[in-house]
């Protein structure tokens, strides 16, 4: 008699442990869907063919809100297509800025950049029109204006990026910094199709013959800010949409002033990016002179000799390439006298996933990673600058054409002591500068490691710039103040003002020209 009680007991007790595990319908959290769909979202919908965003296909949807960067003042853009960009909240760090167009027609010229809208997309259709994807079938009544002057999102444009992903930068407000021009000087103009080179590849502007700038004349350099609309044959272009879109930032140089001794001086370099040092790895220099490297090219080299590549000694100097030197042609682009200007390859301040600095003067950006150096100087490299080892050295010359005795612009060395960089009267050329001497008294030393020229930084600390904090005075062509090598910690939000600047007495110095 007890087994049987105990046994309905235990069966009694299973059913109530099932029961107050079933939850009834009022124990879940009622949730709405939200009202609106961001552009990231609605661009997935697309698909090739045309889209009615009803509230099935959107998930109960029925509006999209963002910022607009459209500006129809400057007659630039393609009529009725108001342009707004918005953020997807990810939560996880997923670039979700993206750009769509609305075809609300004439009405869209009454909104101006940093409004902010609401827009009814409910019925509408999403499908590309001459190339451009757009929601069309919105009526202006279904646009609301909900605020001004919102601060606007600018995109920093790089051709590696566009050709790589166009969907994620169609219709976005994005900019190509000292982008390269081939005009005819004084004569070309912008309208038309004309192709700029952020020194990463070829990119197209479009300046249509309504565009109420189009007689400006084309420099050779400028910073193109602007929409990036797709053509019909897929192609991404930039299109400014008012004349201040477009800004010249060559200067005019007189090709008859000669070139002093140095002039271009090396200010720093960031060898060692967290992460990969794969087209990440950069070199800062500044002009002592005005310079334009299309009227007089330079060239920039740098010297590898970790482990067991350092085992020859480099009959052809800095022409040695392989894996021991790599060469970069500078050949377009100007910089003004103590100006900073820079050579790499992607236009980021501290490696993968860090703050674009492509508003920085980059003279060259070539993918040493992925390409060999010029002149066929140099393989392709992971490693551009080292990171340990034996010396490393940078060099800039005022000339493309270098041999074994060219005598540098500036030169540094940095790294350990292993190498073989200099014996049986070759090696790596060097100029007299704070460091080096091309004489000692009437002894001809022209190489680095050749009598008293040994002096060189201490090698490049990971995730830290190295600061060669010194004062050049451009009037005695003479180093006042001796470059000292110090590092500072480079994050990856960091500000392009850190490699720049110096803003208080606990970062190390920047170099200065002075006279």
């Amino acid at each position: 008699m007890k087994k049987i009680l105990k046994k309905h007991i235990l069966i009694i007790g299973a059913c109530l442990a099932i029961l107050s595990a079933c939850k009834r319908d009022s124990d879940y959290m009622i949730v709405t869907p939200s009202p609106f769909i961001s552009n990231f979202d609605l661009r997935k919908l697309y698909r090739g063919n045309e889209v009615i965003l009803t509230r099935q296909v959107t998930r109960e949807a029925i509006s999209v809100k963002g910022q607009v960067t459209s500006d129809h003042s400057g007659h630039n853009l393609p009529e009725g297509l108001l342009f707004i960009q918005n953020l997807r909240m990810t939560g996880n760090g997923v670039d979700s800025l993206r750009g769509m167009a609305i075809n609300i027609g004439a009405a869209a010229a009454d909104y101006v950049p940093g409004d902010s809208v609401h827009i009814d997309i409910e019925g509408a259709i999403l499908k590309r029109v001459n190339g451009i994807l757009q929601i069309t079938g919105v009526p202006a009544s279904n646009v609301k204006r909900v605020a001004t002057g919102v601060k606007v999102i600018i995109t920093p444009v790089s051709t590696v990026a566009l050709f790589a992903k166009p969907d994620n930068f169609e219709g976005l407000y994005g900019a190509v910094y000292n982008g390269n021009f081939e005009p005819n000087i004084g004569v070309e103009t912008l309208e038309g199709t004309k192709m700029l080179n952020d020194g990463l590849g070829d990119l197209q502007m479009q300046v249509n013959g309504t565009a109420n700038f189009k007689s400006e004349l084309l420099p050779w350099t400028a910073n193109v800010k602007g929409i990036v609309i797709q053509t019909t044959a897929g192609v991404s272009q930039i299109w400014p949409r008012i004349n201040a879109d477009f800004e010249a930032t060559s200067i005019i140089v007189d090709p008859n002033i000669p070139l002093g001794p140095n002039p271009a001086i090396i200010t720093g370099y960031f060898a060692n990016p967290s992460g990969t040092d794969a087209n990440y790895e950069y070199i800062q220099f500044m002009a002592t002179q005005d310079l334009d490297f299309r009227q007089k090219p330079f060239s920039v080299y740098t010297s590898n000799n970790a482990g067991a590549t350092g085992s020859d000694f480099p009959v052809n100097g800095w022409n040695r390439g392989g894996v021991r030197t790599y060469k970069f042609k500078l050949t377009k682009g100007t910089v003004a006298k103590g100006k900073f200007f820079y050579v790499g390859a992607l236009k980021q301040i501290a490696g993968q996933t860090s703050t674009d600095i492509s508003n920085a003067n980059w003279i060259v950006s070539k993918l040493y990673n992925n390409e060999e150096g010029d002149d066929n100087i140099g393989d392709k490299t992971g490693n551009l600058l080292a990171n340990s080892g034996n010396v490393a050295g940078i060099s800039i010359f005022a000339t493309t054409d270098v041999n074994l005795y060219t005598v540098p612009s500036d030169v540094v060395f940095f790294g350990g002591n292993g190498g073989d960089v200099y014996g049986a009267g070759v090696g790596y050329s060097i100029c007299s500068n704070d460091m080096y001497n091309v004489y000692d008294g009437t002894t001809y030393q022209p190489f680095f490691r050749q009598g008293k020229n040994t002096a060189k930084f201490v090698v490049a600390v990971d995730s830290q710039f190295s600061y060669l904090g010194g004062v050049y005075d451009a009037t005695t062509k003479k180093w006042t103040t001796k470059r000292a090598h110090t590092t500072w910690p480079i994050a990856k939000n960091s500000p392009l003002s850190l490699i720049e600047q110096r803003p208080d007495s606990s970062r190390p110095d920047v170099t200065k020209v002075i006279n």
